[in-house]
């Protein structure tokens, strides 16, 4: 079982135009509505893909109820700490145009309380029990202290589960001082995080700076032109991603996170499992609802990825 821990669903609008004009009024001739954000997009890519996921999250409200239910619908086992106020989930919304780049509209997290929290924790360190692998996703609502990751990082790792975390800032700071097994930010993220020096940071010093920082991998995006690999003994892989027309990337990372963590359990070593979390980050942009992908598409691309060694 994959465990996956966030604390930002949401409930998401998908809506199709045929072009998109600000200042004007805009009809959709497409709406889609579903469960999101990023710790969904990962439990439901790992279900899709034929693993087992557990989504452990905060819910609330009408949204957080509509979030429950198409968890449930498309098989995804979940364990949720409704929020004492039952403060509503988010409600998130993606716009794409047919002649233009896609646009996200993000509603923040409403805040957690501290009973929040330590239920969601305690949820968290029993279900390690059974997990084989530990995501930790996404950024925090209000309320959560910044070192959560972190000791949830630490409760994996006295019980030999291996995390793979995808945060930035504060938060991953503090979970890379638990030697992490793999982090997987893109290279702004980075930057943010390490605070690389002003202008383009390369890609090379951001996955050094991560391993030196704790972690004994680091999988750093850069987007369309790919990725770097880095374990902490030097060694450096290069991930270049198909070619493909992309309807909508949003989700795209996590995705790559959900398939990075099943390719592994499943006995790849890492560099062979980042090659199949790229094609599933592919995948993820053929369709035009973020974090749905397609088994078969993903089976298609696969054999257009290329790793190469670097070091």
């Amino acid at each position: 079982m994959i465990l996956c821990v966030g604390g930002t669903p949401a409930m998401q609008r998908t809506l199709c135009f045929e072009s998109l004009e600000p200042g004007a009024v805009n009809r959709a001739y497409k709406v889609s509505v579903t469960a999101s954000g990023k710790v969904v997009n990962v439990a439901r890519a790992v279900t899709v893909l034929g693993g087992q996921a557990l989504l452990a999250t905060f819910l609330g409200g009408d949204p957080g109820r509509f979030v429950a239910r198409e968890l449930e619908a498309r098989g995804v086992p979940h364990e949720v700490v409704w929020t004492e106020d039952d403060a509503p989930t988010r409600t998130c919304a993606t716009l794409i145009p047919n002649d233009g780049p896609v646009t996200e509209l993000v509603e923040e997290a409403l805040p957690v309380s501290e009973g929040d929290i330590a239920a969601l924790e305690e949820i968290v360190i029993e279900d390690l029990k059974e997990a084989q692998a530990l995501c930790l996703i996404g950024s925090f609502p209000p309320g959560v202290p910044d070192d959560f990751y972190a000791r949830l990082t630490k409760a994996a790792r006295e019980a030999s589960v291996p995390v793979l975390i995808d945060a930035q800032k504060a938060p991953l700071r503090a979970a890379l001082e638990e030697r992490p097994f793999l982090v997987k930010p893109n290279l702004e993220e980075v930057a943010d995080t390490l605070n690389l020096p002003n202008g383009e940071p390369d890609v090379r010093d951001a996955v050094a700076g991560l391993t030196d920082a704790g972690a004994r991998w680091a999988f750093v995006s850069t987007g369309a032109s790919g990725s770097l690999l880095g374990d902490d003994s030097g060694g450096l892989w290069s991930v270049e991603p198909p070619r493909v027309d992309a309807i909508n990337p949003i989700g795209s990372g996590d995705v790559m996170a959900a398939g990075l963590l099943l390719a592994f359990q499943r006995g790849s070593s890492v560099p062979d499992a980042a090659v199949y979390a790229t094609a599933c980050a592919a995948a993820n942009t053929l369709t035009s609802t973020s974090g749905v992908i397609r088994p078969a598409d993903v089976d298609a691309l696969l054999p257009q990825v290329k790793l190469a060694r670097l070091a």
